[in-house]
C-alpha cells in the first residue's frame, strides 16, 4: 500500500512538474513574442522618424555653420530673395544652383510628414504611458522650433507634411515630384514660410531659434533610439562626416 501511495504521490508529481513546466515556459514564449512583436512596431513607426531627424539635424548644422552675408560660401542656400521665385525656375536649376535650398525644404516637409504619422499612430506603438507623454511633449518641441519667431506656422505644418505623402502609393514624394510640384505657384505658396526659414538661417538671423530647434531635434531623437533599442544616431552621423559630436549642439 505504501508503495503504491508513494507510486501515486511520485506520478502526481511528475505530471505536475510538468504542467507548471509548460506553462511557464508558454508564459515565456509569449513574452518574447510579444517583445518582439513590440521591438518590430516601434521600429516600423518610428525608425522613419529618426532617420528624418537626423537628415534634417545634419543639414540644419551645415547651413548654421555656414550662415552670414554672402561671401562664397552659403550661396547654394541665398540663391533667391522671394520664394516665389522658386516657380520660375527649369528642371536644372533645382538639381544645380537651387539644390541646397530647395532639398533642404524637401528634407523638412518629409520630416513633418513623418511627425504626423507617429501622432497618427500612438496606439500601435505599444509604448508606457510615461512615454507616450513624454514623446508627445518631444513631438511638439521639434514643431515649436519650428514655429517660434515667425516660423513655419503650427498648423500649417500638418498640411505640409502630407502634400508630399501620396496617400494611394503609401510613400513620400520623391525630389524630382517635389520639384515638379513647386512650379505651381499655387502649391509653392503652402511652402514659401519654410523657404524663408532657411534662408533666414543662412543669412544667420534668428540664431536662437535654430538652435532651440536643433536641441529639440536632439531630444526626440535621442529618446527614438532608447525606444528601437538603437545607438546614438545623430552622433553616429556626425562621427561618419568627420565632425566630433560635441560640436552637434554648440
Amino acid at each position: 500500500m505504501n508503495a503504491l501511495l508513494t507510486a501515486l504521490v511520485a506520478a502526481a508529481t511528475s505530471a505536475l512538474v510538468a504542467i507548471l513546466s509548460l506553462y511557464l515556459s508558454d508564459r515565456q514564449q509569449q513574452r518574447r513574442e510579444a517583445r518582439v512583436q513590440r521591438q518590430e512596431l516601434n521600429a516600423k513607426y518610428l525608425n522613419p522618424l529618426r532617420f528624418h531627424l537626423v537628415e534634417n539635424h545634419f543639414r540644419l548644422l551645415s547651413i548654421l555653420d555656414r550662415a552670414g552675408p554672402i561671401d562664397g560660401t552659403n550661396t547654394g542656400v541665398l540663391v533667391v530673395d522671394d520664394p516665389v521665385e522658386v516657380s520660375t525656375k527649369d528642371a536644372s536649376w533645382f538639381i544645380g544652383p537651387g539644390y541646397t535650398l530647395v532639398s533642404s525644404v524637401y528634407l523638412s516637409s518629409c520630416l513633418f510628414t513623418q511627425l504626423n504619422k507617429v501622432r497618427e499612430d500612438f496606439p500601435y506603438l505599444h509604448l508606457s504611458a510615461a512615454d507616450d507623454t513624454q514623446l508627445a511633449a518631444l513631438l511638439l518641441g521639434v514643431q515649436q522650433g519650428f514655429l517660434v519667431k515667425q516660423g513655419v506656422y503650427y498648423v500649417t505644418q500638418p498640411s505640409i507634411g502630407d502634400s508630399v505623402w501620396v496617400r494611394d502609393e503609401e510613400r513620400l514624394m520623391t525630389y524630382r515630384e517635389f520639384c515638379e510640384k513647386l512650379q505651381d505657384p499655387a502649391w509653392r505658396v503652402w511652402f514659401d514660410r519654410l523657404f524663408m526659414f532657411y534662408l533666414d538661417i543662412a543669412r544667420g538671423e534668428k540664431k536662437q531659434r535654430t538652435e532651440r530647434l536643433l536641441a529639440a531635434m536632439e531630444n526626440l531623437s535621442g529618446f527614438l533610439d532608447k525606444c528601437v533599442g538603437g545607438g546614438n544616431s545623430i552622433e553616429t552621423r556626425m562621427r561618419a562626416e568627420g565632425i566630433p559630436p560635441h560640436q552637434a549642439t554648440s
